[in-house]
């Protein structure tokens, strides 16, 4: 399977091996059979991530580009809250005159769900042309359509020979897949299908090599959710030992996003994210791929710096740039040493984030004590056995969840960290509890290579200096679970696998 013979987007509990629930300890997770952890699930679920929250989180970030969410009303709800992050980072990106994103639902009704709502998507699109004239169309079919048989390539098929704009075609029904993650997958699907296979100019040919004296030019794969002080790190990172940079296609126009079938090579800044695009690349454009590192805290830097250098041979220069930084940046954080040591962190993201992330802060000489993780695949796999050999073979408890906070609320409780480090919609229930929390991936702050260890030092010293605000919040406010539920084991509901039990959460891993 690959991205370009793919019609639809395998979900990655086939494509990858992916597992959304398992509940123990990061060495029982390293034993544990890999086709046993996709068959896990949960009898109870809370809460759930759709993989039209990912697809919508990259789609809306094209510049000049609408959306039109083929569903529901409620499906696009989620284009909302992508609002304010999209526009702040095209303002970031010196577009003072950001606008929302555009998207557009053909609120299918109960009728249209009976008799079909292809006529209805067609004029929709035709509708948003004339309204918006964006640049481009990118068309979301979401669940009910595709239970009830809409043909979404035909539609597309029909409006492309009445608009002269990139129509794309994303198919991102969330019943095929539990696996959230798998929007990446289908966001690249339509960007490659849309700019690159179908474009009216033809795909652009391959790349004759580079001309004498040309420096290297580099593909870095962003994430929506880096923000523009990230994506300045890894330019000046790369153009310090010789590298030029094309960033996309997250913010990036359809021409940049062409362009980059012209790198020397792609880097991946998060494998889970990139994986489908990079593959993609290698094997239509024979573009070499970095693919197995994220660039945050000092050895996972050194390692994606020294793995880009070595396809150019500018190891030599990488490592006397890579010594110089790490001393400057090791001395810069001295100062906050004293207020870290010996902290005990949890952390929750997704999962290459998470793990990378608790590589940081044990190099500022914190304790990793937990890991919620929104799904499990094999590119974390071995990073979890790194955390444990870096604090000399000791455990830590895992979480892999698709959200569900009944779990993490429990599972807190019971650890009672110092520091708990997870997105915005995850610190609001360890904050409820009383814990001092720092926001991973801010788009307004560093947080990637020496810049970002630096910033994220400084930011964690001040929080965990001044706790107060957490622990007032705690006593004014209640999480929505009977006291009852803290004693049990957080994993019950967890369907098949090995579970730890409450007893063993509450002790040392």
């Amino acid at each position: 399977m690959s991205l370009l013979e793919d019609r639809i987007v395998p979900g990655r509990e086939e494509r990858v091996g992916a597992c959304m629930a398992y509940g123990g300890t990061a060495c029982g997770l390293g034993k544990a059979d890999r086709a046993c952890l996709k068959n896990q699930n949960r009898s109870f679920s809370q809460a759930g991530l759709c993989q039209a929250l990912p697809v919508l989180g990259m789609l809306l970030t094209l510049p000049e580009t609408a959306v039109v969410v083929h569903g529901a009303i409620g499906c696009g709800s989620t284009g909302f809250g992508s609002n304010i992050n999209i526009r702040l980072r095209h303002v970031q990106r010196g577009n003072l005159n950001a606008r929302d994103g555009i998207w557009v639902s053909t609120n299918l009704t109960e009728s249209d769900v009976i008799h079909g709502g292809g006529l209805k998507l067609e004029q929709t699109v035709l509708d948003t042309y004339e309204r918006f004239h964006p640049k481009s169309i990118i068309v979301l079919q979401t669940c009910a359509p595709s239970i009830i048989g809409d043909d979404l390539d035909s539609v597309i098929s029909l409006v492309r020979e009445k608009l002269d704009i990139p129509i794309l075609a994303s198919h991102c029904e969330g019943y095929k897949t539990k696996i959230w993650a798998t929007g990446y997958d289908v966001a690249f699907h339509a960007i490659v299908h849309g700019f690159i296979e179908s474009d009216k100019e033809g795909r652009p040919p391959c790349k004759q090599g580079r001309k004498a004296g040309e420096r290297p030019l580099v593909n870095i794969i962003n994430l929506a959710s880096v923000g523009q002080p990230d994506e300045e790190e890894i330019e000046r990172l790369l153009h310090a030992i010789g590298i030029d940079v094309n960033i996309g296609p997250n913010f990036a126009t359809r021409e940049s996003i062409r362009n980059m079938t012209q790198a020397d090579l792609t880097v991946s800044v998060c494998p889970t994210h990139d994986d489908y695009f990079v593959e993609y690349l290698n094997q239509e454009y024979g573009i070499p791929f970095v693919l197995k590192d994220m660039p945050i805290g000092l050895a996972n830097t050194r390692t994606w710096l020294l793995d880009i250098a070595g396809h150019f041979g500018l190891e030599a220069k990488a490592e006397a740039f890579i010594e110089e930084e790490t001393a400057k940046v090791l001395k810069a954080v001295a100062r906050f040493r004293p207020i870290l040591e010996g902290k005990r962190v949890f952390l929750s993201a997704g999962e290459f984030r998470a793990l990378v992330t608790g590589a940081l802060f044990q190099e500022l000489g914190m304790e990793v004590v937990g890991v919620r993780s929104y799904h499990h695949d094999d590119f974390g796999r071995e990073f979890y056995g790194k955390l444990v050999e870096a604090q000399q073979g000791k455990d830590f408890h895992v979480d892999i969840a698709n959200f569900q906070p009944f779990e993490l609320t429990n599972l807190l409780q019971k650890i009672q960290p110092d520091l708990f480090v997870g997105h915005i919609n995850d610190n609001v229930w360890a904050a409820k509890l009383g814990l001092p929390v720092v926001t991973i991936f801010r788009i307004f702050d560093y947080y990637i290579g020496y810049r970002g260890f630096y910033e994220v030092a400084k930011k964690t010293a001040r929080i965990l200096l001044n706790p107060a605000f957490n622990r007032n919040l705690s006593k004014n406010v209640s999480n929505p679970y009977k006291q009852e539920w803290y004693h049990e084991n957080p994993f019950k509901y967890i369907k098949t696998g090995e579970a730890l039990t409450s007893g063993e959460v509450a002790g040392q891993a």
